[in-house]
């Protein structure tokens, strides 16, 4: 008999959201951290997720309402501003409203959740190495604070270890998961968080994203206050060859331009730290085993914002998990509804964002300044792009502001077939087998519409 029916590694906000799920059903939950049990949650983060992650998660599994505590300030509305720092266009509606919140906060109100729900925790112990039996994922070998090894068995083991992905990457040759990604769907990111009690933000509510492809290629910088008196602000970028380390950026470049560096500021905390940015890892389960939050590569490819869809994919995992038990069978094919689900849910908008991502690559600010400056794009087609992963061209005024405006064939092709591949990868995610045979045949309608995406 297996010492717990899940354990899960890694107490983020997808393994925490995983046990909660879990533990609500009457499940044995081990869910354990290689932090101290009062710093599970400090990480590096933008700190601000949208309002609708979370009614999202209270209608799946009845997360609770959050805390008043853990909110710094509400949030109305987005500014993208161009380049050249004169245009701006302000992105505001319902999908826009969210919060600014307390990271730690919110990372010690999820483990507490779980832990409220059942759920065994341990903190200060690593998740080592899988152990196998008969070829199949049995438990993990940990280790705790005192630096002894313990065999943990499990039924199932989730990976939910963040970026590294650890655990997925011991899995065997002949596993159908990916082990490892690309270094340029890797972003990286520095961030400081600062009171600035000399300088007041004017619209604390209104989150900033600055554009600049000669500064942070396949990235931007952030400008996230968290009241008139605070802010979070930082820059990711992609892992291309040639890139520069964002710490560096963050000093030559962030500290001489904005206006509140120029005040005196208290720093509260200064890190950084990595994502994935592409589409959901191809399957996210194997024999007895699952992939939430970073390791499943369940992040936005375009903001690196990872928060609400790890929490979805913890509550889609929880779920299937939950079935498997019931049913006394947890194998692949039996754990195999989460990747229909997760990709239905949100990975046929993050591969189709993926493509975007590709696509931006090659506008220069030149393009960007340009579009603002014209009026070409408009929040509302930046706004809608997000939200549904569909670049919507068609042949109406949107289509008529774009053929006025780039005067360029060639850059008005581009984005016409950026959008086709768009539809292409979404409608193929959406199509997604619905068992473990249909895997390959796939995959190999997935690989030519990423060739070409990247070709673009």
């Amino acid at each position: 008999m297996a010492d717990y029916d899940v354990v899960i590694a890694g107490a983020g906000t997808g393994g925490a959201t995983t046990a909660y799920t879990l533990a609500k059903k009457g499940h044995s939950v081990l869910l354990l951290d290689r932090k101290e049990r009062d710093e599970i949650g400090n990480k590096t983060c933008g700190d601000a997720i949208g309002q609708h992650h979370i009614q999202e998660l209270k209608e799946l599994v009845g997360l609770p309402d959050m805390p008043a505590g853990i909110i710094e300030h509400d949030v109305n509305g987005i500014d993208l501003i161009a380049p050249d720092r004169e245009h701006r266009l302000r992105m505001a509606g319902p999908t826009t409203k969210g919060y600014s919140f307390n990271r730690l906060k919110m990372g010690q109100w999820f483990v507490d959740l779980a832990e409220d729900a059942g759920a065994n925790v341990m903190a200060s112990t690593r998740a080592k190495r899988l152990e196998f039996e008969g070829g199949r994922v049995s438990g993990l070998k940990i280790g705790t604070s005192d630096d002894s090894e313990k065999s943990i068995t499990a039924r199932i083991v989730v990976d939910a270890t963040g970026a590294t992905g650890m655990l997925r990457r011991q899995l065997p040759d002949e596993s159908p998961i990916e082990k490892t990604i690309d270094k340029a769907d890797i972003m990286v990111a520095w961030r400081d968080i600062y009171r600035t009690p000399q300088y007041e933000f004017e619209n604390p509510d209104i989150l900033e994203i600055y554009w600049n492809q000669e500064e942070t290629l396949g990235g931007y910088t952030w400008v996230f206050p968290q009241g008139t008196h605070r802010v979070n602000v930082g820059v990711g970028l992609m892992t291309l060859p040639g890139h520069r380390k964002p710490q560096e950026i963050f000093d030559s470049f962030v500290r001489t331009s904005w206006e509140f560096m120029e005040t005196p500021v208290e720093t509260i905390d200064s890190s950084g730290g990595i994502a994935p940015v592409r589409r959901p890892i191809d399957t996210l389960v194997d024999d007895n085993f699952m992939l939430v939050g970073d390791a499943a590569c369940q992040v936005n490819p375009v903001h690196g914002g990872g928060i609400g869809s790890s929490m979805l994919g913890g509550a889609l995992a929880g779920l299937t998990a939950s079935d498997a038990l019931e049913r006394n069978e947890t194998s692949m094919k039996s754990l195999w509804p989460y990747n229909p689900r997760y990709m239905e849910a949100y990975g046929a908008k993050q591969a189709s964002l993926d493509v975007f991502r590709w696509f931006l690559l090659n506008i220069t600010n030149e393009d960007i300044d340009f579009a603002f400056e014209k009026g070409i794009i408009k929040a509302s087609d930046l706004l809608d792009t997000s939200m549904t992963g569909k670049m919507k061209i068609g042949t109406g005024e949107k289509f008529r502001r774009l053929v006025s405006g780039f005067g360029k064939l060639p850059l008005l092709l581009r984005v016409s077939k950026v959008a086709k591949l768009m539809d292409d990868i979404r409608e193929l995610y959406l199509d997604y087998p619905e068992e473990p045979s249909g895997l390959a045949g796939w995959k190999a309608r997935l690989k030519p519409i990423y060739d070409e995406a990247k070709a673009i």
